[in-house]
């Protein structure tokens, strides 16, 4: 349409310029109303996400990027839902189009490598992070997850660096502690994992796998009467963890406190654990 000429002379608009410029007022109030049911089907989509219905989300959010294809919160509701379904690839295409469309977002970057990592392409996923971090040197959680990814391929030492920084961002980041004891139990530094440990249970004294790991890290230094104390904490908040009966069974047994030991080996075996049963059978049924 050439605006000039409207615009410069329109007093003399001809009949056929007339219904020109009547079609592109219609065109513009169409796409008006394209753009407040883009965002209807948006608003849709949030909230079949919200009740956890992913595949009734994804229909919609597609709905709403087929009428405003340059929408990066519908591309990025649209690939949470994609992972929630656990297809990672969609999910990933989705994140990589909101990097097209807002370069430099980091919770893209972060997302694209949460999908990577669930894709087990860990190597891409440690540089989505890396990308996230670029952009955003202050979140917390990227540094977690690639370390988490690192420690996944055994770089221990790499994983310890990121989640340092994690704990310089967050110092009451959980799980940046209790990864920061399992690096350095594999490294076999047993009292600084012990420490790590510890920091776990301060922050969230209901934590079980800390305490097991405490527990475990105690009875592999002969410590039973604090194993059993970090057992017993498990099993308070974990009924059912059979792997905790056994482990506290074996620092009972090691004190020579054979009725316990066969008791907590006899429950264990109950729930499943495959190391209880074989003490039942060979120690608690002489």
């Amino acid at each position: 349409m050439n605006r000039g000429i409207i615009v410069g002379n329109f007093r003399q608009i001809s009949s056929a310029n007339m219904r020109y410029l009547f079609v592109f007022s219609f065109l513009v109030l169409l796409n008006g109303l394209q753009a407040q049911t883009a965002d209807q089907w948006f608003e849709s989509g949030f909230e079949k996400y919200e009740a956890k219905d992913y595949t009734g989300a994804i229909a919609d959010y597609t709905e709403c990027i087929n009428l405003a294809p340059d929408y990066p919160e519908a591309y990025f509701n649209r690939g949470l839902s994609y992972y929630f379904t656990s297809n990672f690839e969609a999910a990933i295409r989705d994140f990589e189009q909101i990097i097209k469309l807002k370069p430099g977002d980091a919770k893209a970057y972060y997302w694209k490598g949460y999908c990577l990592f669930e894709s087990n392409k860990i190597e891409e996923a440690i540089s989505a992070y890396t990308n996230a971090l670029y952009y955003d040197p202050t979140y917390s959680e990227a540094f977690f997850e690639r370390a988490f990814s690192k420690y996944i391929l055994t770089r221990y030492v790499d994983a310890l660096e990121d989640l340092n920084r994690a704990i310089n961002i967050d110092p009451m980041y959980a799980d940046a502690f209790y990864y920061r004891g399992l690096c350095f139990y594999a490294l076999e530094n047993y009292s600084e994992a012990m420490i790590a440990f510890t920091k776990v249970v301060e922050i969230d004294p209901l934590d079980a796998d800390a305490w097991y790991q405490i527990g475990f890290i105690h009875n592999d230094n002969k410590a039973y009467d604090l194993a059993i104390e970090a057992y017993s904490k498990v099993i308070t908040l974990q009924p059912d963890a059979g792997d905790a009966y056994y482990e506290r069974g074996v620092a009972y047994y090691e004190l020579y406190f054979d009725d316990n030991a066969c008791a907590d080996w006899k429950k264990g075996a109950e729930l499943g654990d495959e190391y209880s049963k074989i003490q039942v059978d060979s120690i608690c049924t002489k």
